[in-house]
């Protein structure tokens, strides 16, 4: 598809922008999206996925859809090559029911049809730490965060001045970045750009037309610390994009088949911090105000879907500490969404677009008290929407040691995604959409060893009033259907994780996860793998030189009740690193390995084998 949008965020907040809060110089295993405040995953009542700085370099993926695959029970359908959309299921949750986050600042984009994020267009650009929580927070990040929450934190300079750049590809696909930066008393700074350009594959599986991908950004970063309790902080990033797609015969059979469709994207994000800190804890002000335009196009470049979503929204939040044993934090939000949308066609270029708007006021806390070695979370939400009335969620974790080298954690919870503009009050929308609502309880076991880490979690989610796409009870204006609140849905599954330093030189790091996700008839959910599972070995072959190795496989799973089944599929990745001095080295990876020919939405093709060549070079 086609989209265009524009961002701009302007946030006085403090615990809503962890990039801010020195995530660099952070120990690999804290966290800080998990109950807005910093913890070690080892305090934390639910499942944690942490890729560092470290691990995004050694990885060396491009976009962050491709860096989530090597975490654990997440599924990712993409409709074609780099570049076009892309969602992702955690533990089977809905592609919606995740909420992604840039330095604590939602991706969401309301024009999309369920108010979600289009992953194929966030690159890993200017990430420094990315951490993925599976399981509903709800109570505390609110709509969206039902199946988990993934945070991807920038880039911060530690050093009076740094830089590096960039340039990588091979044949008929390339990227480059560059950055700068520093931090000098109380002023850090920092400012980077990419561009990425791609020839593609057919999105059309059985097509020869290759539907390419470019993508320019921009992002800059400053922060001022007045003094040890105040700083002022501002982050921007803009980018531009433009997809290529294949979409359906105009003339029968009208299947779908190589068009010549496009899409344009233009994204501009900007925030304002204003943080406090004193004795016992900090506080947060902010406000924040985000723009999306999207935008297709037919071959002959006339628009045929124009639509804007706008988000105003403001936030107070505070962390307390009690007393050595007891946290509390909390805090009040307000969001105002804003869509408008409109069809253009050759019988109507200019059509009046449809504008539809709704408001969310909400409060939210949590109480941490640490029983001895047992810590106990509770936390709970109030919302009050003007699309539907109020509602209110609650959670609970625990996390609790059992001897020298077991760690216990569970939860239960309640998450929310309340219902899009889009499914409000679009062509096929139904006003009277109440919020999906979710019931999940998990628990998992952490067995530490010599050098290594083993822990098996086990889970089960039960969704009502999903909403989703129906051909009944829907208004006489709508002969082609509506969306309703007539699903639900149960999962369940378990996951393995391991992580072992085989040797002073090698390391393993694998997962593995079943999953069982049904509809409310006994159906198979669509999309959701039932089985998937990775593992990475990374040797330090020399003081220079680092190799590595990915496999993945992905079981077999629907595709839709009307496509049939997606069949498993297993990929290989190798990746190399050479130093060739202390400011400049080579890299290079070859992804599918195999040439895996394979899908992840029917109909849709996958890129075959790539190679990259690539040159690091620290400036500074």
């Amino acid at each position: 598809m086609r989209h265009r949008k524009t961002a701009l965020i302007l946030s006085t907040a403090l615990l809503a922008l962890p990039g801010f809060a020195h995530a660099d110089e952070a120990p690999t295993e804290v966290i800080v999206s998990i109950t807005r405040e910093t913890l070690p995953v080892s305090k934390v009542g639910q499942s944690v996925d942490v890729l560092t700085d470290t691990d995004i370099k050694a990885y060396q993926s491009l976009f962050v859809a491709d860096l989530l695959t090597r975490t654990t029970d997440l599924s990712l359908a993409r409709n074609g090559s780099p570049g076009s959309a892309t969602t992702a299921s955690i533990r089977g949750a809905g592609t919606d029911h995740t909420l992604y986050m840039l330095d604590g600042v939602r991706l969401n984009d309301p024009s999309q049809v369920g108010g979600g994020t289009n992953l194929g267009l966030v690159s890993t650009d200017d990430a420094a730490r990315i951490e993925v929580l599976r399981g509903p927070l709800s109570t505390l990040w609110g709509s969206g965060a039902m199946g988990g929450v993934v945070s991807l934190t920038s880039r911060t300079p530690t050093r009076p001045l740094e830089g590096d750049l960039r340039v990588e590809g091979f044949d008929e696909y390339g990227s480059a970045r560059a950055g700068i930066g520093g931090k000098l008393g109380g002023l850090t700074w920092h400012m980077s750009g990419s561009t990425y350009n791609d020839r593609g594959v057919s999105a059309f599986a059985g097509g020869t037309e290759k539907d390419g991908f470019t993508q320019t950004t921009l992002n800059g970063k400053l922060r001022y610390d007045f003094n040890e309790a105040l700083s002022l902080q501002a982050f921007s990033t803009t980018s531009h994009s433009r997809t290529d797609f294949d979409g359906y015969n105009p003339q029968p059979p009208y299947d779908f088949t190589d068009t010549g469709d496009f899409g344009k994207n233009d994204t501009t994000l900007s925030v304002i911090a204003l943080s406090h800190r004193f004795t016992k804890g900090e506080q947060v002000l902010s406000v924040s105000v985000t723009d999306n335009d999207s935008d297709n196009y037919n071959p002959d470049h006339t628009p045929n879907f124009i639509a804007n979503g706008h988000i105003e929204a403001a936030d107070y939040h505070i962390s307390y500490r009690l007393s050595d044993a007891t946290r509390l934090l909390g805090g009040l939000s307000y969001e105002r969404d804003t869509m408008r949308v409109a069809y253009p066609a050759s019988w109507d270029p200019n059509p009046v677009p449809l504008r539809a708007a709704s408001t969310l006021s909400s409060v939210y806390g949590q109480v941490t008290h640490d029983f001895g070695p047992l810590d106990v979370a509770l936390s709970a939400r109030h919302d009050d929407a003007s699309s539907f009335g109020a509602n209110d969620i609650a959670q609970v974790t625990v996390n609790a040691p059992l001897g020298n080298h077991l760690r216990f954690h569970a939860s239960a919870g309640q998450g929310v995604k309340l219902p899009s503009l889009y499914q409000l009050y679009s062509d096929y929308g139904t006003a009277s959409l109440i919020e999906e609502k979710s019931i999940t309880l998990d628990g998992g076991v952490d067995y530490g060893f010599d050098g290594g880490l083993l822990s098996v979690s086990l889970f089960t989610r039960s969704v009502r009033d999903q909403i989703d796409f129906v051909y009944d009870g829907c208004r006489s204006d709508q002969p082609y259907g509506c969306y309703g609140n007539i699903g639900r849905a149960e999962t369940r599954g378990v996951e393995l994780e391991l992580s072992k330093d085989l040797t002073d030189s090698l390391h393993l790091r694998g997962n593995y996860s079943f999953l069982h996700a049904r509809d409310g008839n006994g159906g198979l959910l669509p999309r959701r793998p039932d089985q998937m599972g990775s593992i990475d070995l990374t040797w330090t072959a020399t003081e220079k030189l680092n190799l590595g190795l990915g496999l993945r496989h992905v079981g077999e799973g629907l595709d839709t009740a009307f496509t049939g089944m997606l069949k498993a599929y297993d990929l290989a990745d190798l990746r190399a690193d050479y130093a060739l001095n202390d400011a400049l080295s080579l890299y290079g990876r070859i992804e599918n390995a195999g040439d895996t020919r394979y899908q992840t939405a029917g109909g849709y093709g996958q890129t075959g084998r790539r190679v990259w060549l690539g040159i690091h070079a620290r400036l500074f």
